[in-house]
């Protein structure tokens, strides 16, 4: 009987770890957002409203991890503070992981911070490509 219980025990563990990439959210090769030594540059865009940062993951000084963050404020009154008020966390990533210009982009909407919930984007998603239409 003792033997039995372990038998399936086992089978479940098994059972359950190979489901478990499944159920997970999050994507392997999204790393964590760099920290301010990568920081290449960073710039807004008040019209899009967001603060976009671009990063060099590998140190080379070439940009492989963009992310961008919410404007949530500008003091126009105060020109010396040069910065917006952002979300502390972004919105969308973008990552190279290679460095030759085939980027991935992953779209984090509740802006939590947590990559678990970044969703990898493809714009092809939903309706038929406009691109692909014969009349062009």
């Amino acid at each position: 009987m003792k033997t039995t219980i372990q038998t399936v025990c086992l089978a479940v563990t098994v059972a359950f770890c190979s489901a478990w990439p499944a159920i997970s959210n999050a994507h392997p090769s999204l790393p964590n957002e760099p920290s301010e030594d990568c920081l290449v540059e960073q710039s807004y865009d008040t019209i899009l409203g967001l603060l976009f940062r671009d990063y060099s993951v590998r140190g080379n000084g070439g940009v492989d991890y963009r992310t961008a963050r919410h404007i949530l404020g500008i003091s126009y009154d105060d020109p010396a503070s040069g910065e917006p008020n952002v979300a502390p966390y972004p919105f969308m990533y973008w990552y190279d992981a290679n460095q030759d210009g085939q980027w991935e982009m992953w779209i984090d909407r509740d802006e939590e911070g947590h990559l678990a919930d970044a969703a990898r984007y493809d714009w092809r998603q939903g309706e038929e490509l406009v691109t692909s239409s014969k009349t062009w």
